[in-house]
């Protein structure tokens, strides 16, 4: 391949000097040579204005020589007759300008603007036979001068004056004529001398505009031509690189390199059509870590990002071991396709081998973590004999095995298509539920004072009455709007909805306490605290009237990022409780610096204290530790009156449960709420 003009600096730095260089000595060239031809020119110029103003004189040196002459012959006349009309001092001034004309003649005259005559012709005239002008005007001076003497006779002035009459009338006019065809050749020599110069420059300018070609349009010529090459090859190379980075985009994972869901399809089909001819076993294995999100907001999406390389990297050395193939087919989720069959114990100890794969630490730089992964399995042909329905039902096993604590794996069953159906189609029909107030409602459930048996306040709790399916648990519909967002929208619904209700009760003599569940994105909204605040100042509720809940597992996970926003919820007067206390979990430390009041222990707990000691001893613990650290004790789920007793004998504060009283609309509650008590135990009985 030919080299690059460009290639080489030195002969970069070489060719712009040499090809500098001579583009100043061209620009020297030629600009002498036009200073040349402007010389020329004006020398040219000068000698014609001249050889012009040197004729006009000769002219009148002709004419005043033939006025001298008539003067004399007036002036011998009118002698003769004594009666005179020209003056001698009228020809005496003529013959001094004609001897003037000729001084400026022959020595040149600045006054006249006449150059001293260069030309030895024209010197010759002046000075040397046959011409010699000068000494023909010395004769004509002196027989001009002899015609006026006064001591010459008459006779010998006019011997004179016929003298000079034929001086002037042939050798004086011979001898300017002579001058004047002089002075012509010598102006026609130096136009041809000029016309030659211009030849010469016009030559030299050629020979310029050659160097100029030869020595920098060439050399930059053939460099545009090279780079033309250069830029094309450039191109072809690009548009190769082009098509093979569009064609990776396309079915490759930008940032682990796997193939992504469409080439992960792609693949499984043809994995599916060997088997077809083959008659061979397959699985689609769809592989989701565990709580991913939570280490993206933690570390950041950088770490995030370094722990999708590590855990490809892994799951890509396993796929290899088995002859698999791997694919990314969102943030967390992965696919593995493989050749097993289900009965297959291989596969479980696979399974096994893969949760550890993904279950060893990552250490990074300022940061080590430990993650874990949820498996669902498909197979051809019992679950799917297509792609697509392959990696949906792995999919929808692996959500099924997340939604049971994840750091499993599970199968498919044709059940978990219709709990993931109903679950899109609950997610749009909650959507419209929004905007209908006939199907979302508020209940509400007292507590109580385990000792005393007052009402000190109720808990709202949302309710769905959807018009076809009936009266949706929240324990179905709530993690769907977790899931898909509506969740903060919902809950500024509950929000609205329990303040108006409590303000009516207020305006109706009824003094409680309204607990409201808020879920973790609510709180995590910047303005959070300034809404309720508004809210309550609005419907003229004291902020110590509302005590919002957020579950264990919510608080914990999001810590630092909810922190702030508690201490200001909890500044402006408002009552914090921890739902679902005991399940999630809680250090002693976190829970020391929380700006909680109340713990709620989970219901779990106390429905399973009666047959199991273990659940009661832990009911005590969480008991003693909120009263060591100055917090409000509440029992969720008590349904029974031995369950009441152990609470009582614990110390715990207060209570809700289906024993006191189900969760009611408000006109069925407002009675208890006017009662103010409810019976407990014996008293009830009785």
């Amino acid at each position: 391949m030919q080299k690059p003009v460009y290639g080489d600096l030195n002969f970069l730095r070489m060719h712009w000097r040499r090809g500098t260089l001579t583009y100043i000595f061209a620009l020297v060239i030629i600009g002498l040579l036009a200073l040349f031809s402007h010389y020329l020119v004006q020398v040219i110029v000068t000698q014609q204005e001249a050889s012009a103003r040197v004729v006009n004189l000769a002219g009148r040196q002709r004419m005043l020589s033939q006025r001298i002459t008539l003067f004399a012959s007036q002036l011998l006349t009118e002698k003769t007759q004594q009666s005179p009309t020209l003056f001698p001092g009228e020809y005496a001034d003529a013959l001094k300008k004609m001897q003037q004309v000729h001084q400026a003649l022959m020595h040149g005259s600045a006054t006249m603007a006449i150059p001293a005559p260069a030309s030895a012709a024209i010197q010759k005239i002046f000075h040397e036979a046959p011409v010699n002008l000068d000494k023909r005007l010395e004769s004509f001076f002196q027989l001009a001068e002899m015609v006026i003497d006064p001591t010459l006779t008459p006779v010998e002035q006019e011997q004179a004056y016929l003298q000079l009459r034929q001086l002037a009338r042939y050798d004086i006019l011979n001898a300017l004529d002579a001058l004047v065809l002089q002075y012509q050749q010598d102006s026609e020599a130096a136009i041809a001398k000029l016309q030659r110069y211009n030849r010469l420059s016009l030559l030299g300018m050629f020979l310029t505009l050659l160097l100029e070609a030869v020595f920098i349009f060439r050399p930059l010529l053939v460099s545009l031509y090279r780079r033309e090459k250069q830029y094309v090859r450039l191109l072809r190379k690009m548009d190769s690189e082009i098509t093979h980075r569009v064609r990776f985009q396309t079915f490759n994972d930008p940032l682990t390199g796997l193939p992504n869901r469409l080439s992960t399809l792609e693949k499984i089909q043809t994995y599916v059509e060997l088997a077809q001819q083959n008659n061979s076993a397959l699985v689609v294995i769809s592989i989701g870590l565990d709580r991913f999100k939570d280490i993206n907001n933690s570390l950041g999406h950088d770490k995030g990002d370094e722990i999708l390389l590590g855990v490809a990297e892994r799951l890509n050395r396993l796929t290899n071991q088995y002859q698999g193939f791997l694919g990314r087919i969102t943030g967390d989720e992965f696919a593995m396709v493989l050749d097993q069959h289900k009965e297959n114990i291989a596969l479980v100890q696979l399974m096994h081998r893969l949760l550890q794969v993904v279950e060893a630490p990552f250490e990074g730089k300022g940061f080590a973590v430990q993650i874990t992964a949820s498996l669902g399995l498909a197979f051809y042909a019992d679950d799917g004999t297509s792609a697509r329905s392959l990696l949906m039902h792995a999919n929808q096993a692996m959500r099924i095995a997340k939604d049971d604590g994840g750091r499993c794996f599970r199968f498919f069953q044709q059940l978990m298509t219709s709990k993931m159906t109903r679950r899109i189609q609950l997610d749009q029909e909650l959507r419209q539920a929004m905007n209908d107030d006939t199907q979302l409602m508020l209940f509400y459930q007292p507590k109580v004072d385990l000792q005393r048996g007052r009402i000190t306040g109720v808990e709202a709790l949302l309710r769905w009455q959807h018009p076809q399916r009936g009266m949706i648990s929240p324990e179905e519909f709530i993690p769907i709007a977790e899931d898909s967002g509506l969740i903060t929208e919902l809950g500024d619904w509950v929000m609205l909805r329990a303040l108006e209700q409590l303000s009516l009760w207020q305006q109706q003599g009824i003094t409680v306490d309204m607990a409201i569940n808020v879920s973790v994105k609510q709180v995590m909204r910047q303005n959070t605290c300034e809404r309720i605040q508004v809210l309550a100042r609005h419907h003229h509720i004291a902020p110590q009237q509302i005590q919002l809940e957020i579950t264990e597992s919510n608080i914990m996970d999001n810590m630092s990022r909810i922190m702030p926003m508690l201490q200001a919820i909890q500044q402006q007067g408002f009552t914090l409780a921890i739902d679902d206390f005991g399940t999630g979990h809680s250090s002693l430390s976190r829970l020391r610096d929380l700006p909680v009041k109340v713990l709620k222990i989970d219901k779990s707990f106390v429905i399973n204290a009666m047959g199991d000691q273990k659940d009661a001893q832990l009911i005590e613990a969480i008991i003693e530790i909120g009263h060591t650290l100055n917090r409000t004790i509440i029992a969720e789920g008590v349904e029974t009156d031995e369950q009441l007793a152990l609470l009582q004998r614990l110390g715990c504060e207060e209570g809700q449960g289906y024993l006191f009283a189900k969760p009611l609309p408000a006109r069925d509650v407002e009675p208890l709420l006017l009662q103010g008590r409810i019976a407990l135990g014996s008293q009830a009985r009785a």
